[in-house]
């Protein structure tokens, strides 16, 4: 944990937040925070856990500012519900009835500020707690709340459930992806899990600080398509210069592993309707049509033992990548069940550890090792 002291000395290096919050008529803040990191990361995560499948490309950085955008609350997961009725840790953000929506995606959403707050106790280049929720601890991020403007477009629906026989999306309930999609033909953005969802699609919340930021949505859990996602992302890149440090913007990571019906036979089956949604957003959309270098990566199917039954996109020859969470981050995470990662979201594998291993052939979706193909570089 960061000492007083500690906390004091960064305050003065990097200047702090204009304090500002809104509803519904948004007051952009004076100014936007200033930071010494050199240039803007997004991350886009289709649930509140997904971050730390990326987590080699956010950790240790003094140049890159991560925006940690997570686009839904996470509120259809079955770890909510009888039963998987395991206790959360106790944590500064209060409890939950998680047998509600709204309890769920407040206990999904603790979990992953819990957890980054940890991360930033680990990490000197992510010393950013949210403190805006409790300013009894020191507020040193500061929140905006607003309620954006739909995109006036229809839409299309995509992903489609073709395929997805392994997906449990939310019209389907406990059967496989198949039947028509209900997002065809409505408003973007529509969050078809509540009552009134294409203006709780719209709220948006912000935690900004002077080395990261944190933007959470509420587009649906289980109805994520690729139209939301461009459409969430374009409005966070609108806020560059007002809520976030004008900064060169780097690139977009797809923090949302993804294996299709195994289709990469080397690593776990992973067919989640979500996260192909934030792929093909982000594998088929050019998310920065000025000029400039702003390469697109995605969370994928790798191996550093095998090239049989893995993405080959990951490979460098095809433009891919492979980096590692460092021994020290990736322990402090995942080695006990009291260790970062698992403390805050073992709740969600009906309090089991999750399986950790160096790398993703070894059967684990968390791995040391994280693999990305590229687009657009």
């Amino acid at each position: 944990m960061l000492t007083r002291s500690k906390q004091a000395s960064r305050a003065a290096l990097f200047a702090a937040v204009v304090a500002a919050s809104f509803v519904s008529v948004p007051v952009a803040p004076a100014h936007a925070v200033i930071t010494a990191k050199t240039e803007l990361q997004y991350f886009l995560s289709p649930h509140p856990d997904d971050i730390f499948a990326a987590w080699s490309l956010v950790q240790d950085s003094v140049a890159n500012y991560p925006v940690f955008i997570t686009l839904t609350k996470g509120e259809s997961t079955g770890y909510c519900k009888h039963p998987y009725d395991v206790a959360l840790p106790v944590d500064p953000w209060g409890t939950f009835d998680r047998s509600t929506p709204s309890g769920c995606k407040g206990a999904r959403m603790a979990s992953l500020n819990s957890w980054l707050d940890d991360q930033s106790t680990a990490d000197s280049y992510l010393d950013d707690f949210v403190r805006a929720e409790n300013t009894g601890l020191g507020d040193n991020m500061t929140k905006y709340t607003e309620i954006v403007a739909a995109s006036g477009s229809a839409d299309s629906g995509a992903p489609s459930v073709s395929g997805m026989t392994a997906c449990f999306p939310a019209w389907t309930g406990d059967h496989p992806c198949t039947g028509a999609n209900p997002n065809v033909g409505k408003a973007v953005p529509n969050n078809l899990n509540a009552s009134d969802g294409a203006t709780i699609a719209r709220n948006v919340t912000w935690y900004v600080g002077a080395t990261s930021a944190r933007v959470e949505f509420d587009l649906g859990d289980g109805n994520l398509t690729d139209a939301e996602v461009v459409w969430a992302f374009t409005h966070v890149r609108s806020k560059v210069g007002s809520y976030l440090p004008q900064l060169p913007e780097y690139g977009v990571v797809a923090a949302a592993y993804s294996n299709l019906n195994h289709q990469y036979a080397a690593c776990s089956d992973y067919s989640h309707h979500d996260h192909r949604a934030v792929q093909e957003a982000v594998y088929n959309t050019d998310l920065f049509p000025e000029a400039g270098f702003h390469p697109q990566w995605g969370a994928t199917c790798g191996s550093q033992t095998t090239t049989v039954g893995v993405d080959t996109e990951a490979f460098p020859t095809h433009g891919g990548r492979a980096n590692m969470i460092t021994t020290a981050h990736y322990s402090e995470n995942m080695s006990t069940g009291t260790s970062y990662f698992q403390k805050w979201f073992k709740w969600l594998n009906a309090d089991f550890v999750w399986g950790s291993a160096t790398d993703p052939a070894n059967g684990v979706i968390f791995a040391k090792w994280n693999y990305f193909w590229s687009r657009f570089v």
